[in-house]
């Protein structure tokens, strides 16, 4: 049989060049950025659901006991999940408020003066009625079973931090972060890093100048120029998938947890 040389039956990319590290996928608007253990924390979407399945109980214990009141509706603007994870990222808000958010976070239900003291626990009878120990929003909590949700969240929230410190560090991202600095500073804006200009603090004031916007917007532009978010991303996303399977069996409990708070909110939403 003839036998034939070894080297014919390598991959032509065998002849010294090792094959290089996968692209990366340019990620310019992060709004809609998932990481993996968005899973088990607390999103924006479940925040909603949460707030909107507490205040329906409150409703209710309030009308059981005679206190009925039509709530505001909520207003503000709520920011995605991990919108400003890396920093500014939409050039249409740089341009319009900066560093600014463009409007507030949704505020917390505001009640009647006169039943406030039966939504905080303050009164103990309302027409001759006990009020539940807490008032109804101490009720609305432990039929959610939020106290156990809150510690559920307690390690999650930590991974959730270390995986975006030692992401910060990791090489591939301090040179992405290098590259956007020199690109900054093309644009005559010196920053070291991506969150030393949305921290800055001359962008403290309680409205933003053209000077603030001007920068911002050059911000965006340099993170999409070097494809910042992507390299971010990609590489805290790697941190966290390691850090959810070395922890798989306690975040496993942890995720039971808020599934179970998710479900009663919903329930009371009627969802």
């Amino acid at each position: 049989m003839l036998l034939l040389p070894l080297l014919s039956l390598l991959p032509a990319c065998s002849s010294g060049e090792a094959p290089g590290p996968p692209a990366v996928r340019q990620v310019d608007d992060n709004r809609a950025l998932k990481l993996p253990l968005d899973a088990y924390l607390l999103t924006t979407t479940d925040l909603d659901v949460l707030v909107r399945g507490r205040e329906s109980l409150v409703r209710r214990c309030l009308a059981r006991m005679g206190a009925q009141y039509a709530p505001k509706a909520p207003g503000g603007i709520a920011t995605e999940d991990n919108e400003r994870r890396y920093g500014l990222a939409d050039a249409e808000l740089a341009k319009g408020y900066g560093y600014h958010l463009p409007g507030a976070q949704k505020p917390a239900p505001e009640y009647p003066a006169s039943i406030v003291p039966l939504v905080s626990g303050e009164a103990t009878t309302f027409n001759g009625a006990p009020v539940p120990e807490g008032g109804c929003a101490g009720e609305a909590r432990r039929e959610l079973h939020e106290a156990e949700l809150q510690q559920a969240m307690d390690i999650p929230q930590r991974l959730n931090m270390e995986s975006y410190r030692k992401s910060q560090q990791d090489p591939a991202v301090t040179e992405v972060g290098r590259k956007w600095s020199q690109c900054m500073a093309e644009s005559g804006h010196e920053y070291p890093d991506p969150m030393s200009a949305i921290n800055d603090r001359e962008f403290s004031a309680a409205t933003p100048g053209d000077h603030e916007k001007e920068v911002a917007l050059a911000d965006v532009l340099c993170k999409q120029k070097v494809n910042l978010i992507g390299v971010w991303s990609k590489t805290e996303s790697t941190y966290q998938q390691a850090l959810i399977a070395s922890n798989a069996d306690v975040l496993a409990g942890h995720l039971l947890a808020k599934q179970k708070t998710m479900a009663l909110a919903r329930a009371a939403i009627g969802q």
